[in-house]
């Protein structure tokens, strides 16, 4: 189904977290007809929506992190590349689709393209009548071609893109968009690639498939890409450390480098005074790395370690801190046949548990088969219940 400019222009205003604005001629006409200060005009169309969102990039000093952006292997540009950088990111603000269609929803609007650097001339006429031939039909609108787009956003030097994102990160937080203490959530995504891209990894994995009569099957398939790595805000959403690593690599491998860049990054700032993390990134030696920083840290257990077993043990003996009871209510059913379900959630914490030998030093968890042996105490939070369920 083919995306509308109304699509796009509503996926905008969601993404830019705008407050719906509603128009009142009469009252504007009352507030000037009494001399009332009025706090300003503005065209409802997206130019005057983003021209105040450019601003404020500029005014905290990401766009000059833009600008400086330059493509690889370029040898010829008659366009700036930073164009190629805002224009790839008004097409992910808009949440278009398609490379296809930017002509009609994007590159022929002439406010918008303002914005970017283009002008009316380039914007109806191309930068260029390079391949406007005949047999290729009518010219699309626009400054330049999707395929151009495409070619050229592909360009932008890995190192130097996650150098923009951490420069961007630092911008924000010296504008005070985070708090003076921050709760990062560690996360790890896959970005998949052909095997031609210079530098990737690579990571053989199995595939469950399911074929037409209902047989599973698995077989192995190679996958090559890179791993993105973010370190989010838990109050703002918004990442507050990015790394990238081949995709093979593992999630753990990166903890003490994601938070290592995120405190640079909120340095002066905001603090990073608590990280939650998933099974991915648990590991004993960096965990207490964190503890040493003086940053909490929280992350399951798994099942079949001794330490989990320890924990929950201790909780079903009465032992520990009840740190909280919760019951919440569901009803069921209309009328007369209503009925009301109570689900309670019960959380218990045990402190100084013994029985994770891995929490420490490396060299310190290298002996923990000895007499002599000392583990460190660590703390656990067991979940007794959860919604009415052990």
């Amino acid at each position: 189904m083919r995306q509308t400019h109304d699509e796009i222009t509503q996926s905008l205003a969601e993404r830019l977290c705008w407050e719906v604005a509603r128009r009142d001629d009469s009252r504007v006409a009352r507030r000037l007809y009494r001399k009332q200060e009025v706090d300003g005009v503005y065209r409802l169309d997206e130019g005057a929506v983003l021209d105040g969102f450019f601003h404020f990039l500029q005014a905290i000093g990401v766009m000059a992190l833009l600008e400086e952006a330059h493509g690889t292997a370029n040898q010829r540009a008659m366009v700036p590349y930073v164009q190629y950088v805002l224009l790839y990111g008004l097409k992910t603000l808009f949440g278009i689709e398609s490379m296809n269609a930017l002509p009609p929803l994007l590159f022929s609007d002439e406010p918008l393209m303002q914005l970017v650097g283009f002008n009316a001339q380039p914007v109806r006429q191309g930068i260029c009548q390079r391949g406007a031939t005949p047999r290729r039909g009518e010219q699309s609108p626009g400054p330049i071609c999707p395929d151009t787009l495409a070619k050229n956003i592909v360009k932008w030097n890995l190192r130097d893109l996650e150098a923009v994102f951490n420069g961007s990160i630092r911008a924000l937080a010296k504008a005070g968009v985070f708090g003076a203490q921050v709760t990062g959530i560690a996360d790890g995504t896959d970005l998949e690639t052909t095997e031609r891209y210079h530098g990737c990894g690579q990571v053989t994995r199995k595939v469950r498939l399911e074929d037409k009569q209902g047989r599973v099957h698995e077989i192995e398939v190679t996958v090559y890409g890179w791993k993105v790595l973010l370190l989010i805000g838990a109050a703002t959403k918004i990442p507050l450390a990015v790394k990238v690593g081949q995709i093979h690599e593992h999630e753990a491998l990166w903890t003490r480098v994601l938070v290592t860049q995120a405190r640079l990054n909120l340095a002066g700032a905001a603090r990073l005074h608590r990280v939650v993390l998933d099974k991915g990134f648990l590991d004993g030696s960096t965990l207490w790395w964190l503890d040493q920083q003086g940053i909490t840290f929280v992350v399951p257990a798994n099942t079949n370690m001794a330490v989990t077993a320890d924990a929950r043990a201790q909780a079903a003996a009465g032992e520990g801190i009840m740190l909280g009871r919760r019951v919440h209510t569901v009803r069921h059913g209309q009328g007369g046949a209503a009925w009301i379900e109570r689900l309670e959630t019960e959380v218990v914490g045990i402190s100084g548990l013994t029985t994770y030998d891995q929490y420490g030093t490396p060299e310190h968890g290298r002996r923990a088969n000895r007499r002599d042996f000392q583990a460190n105490p660590i703390n656990a939070v067991v979940v007794r219940k959860w919604q009415g369920k052990d």
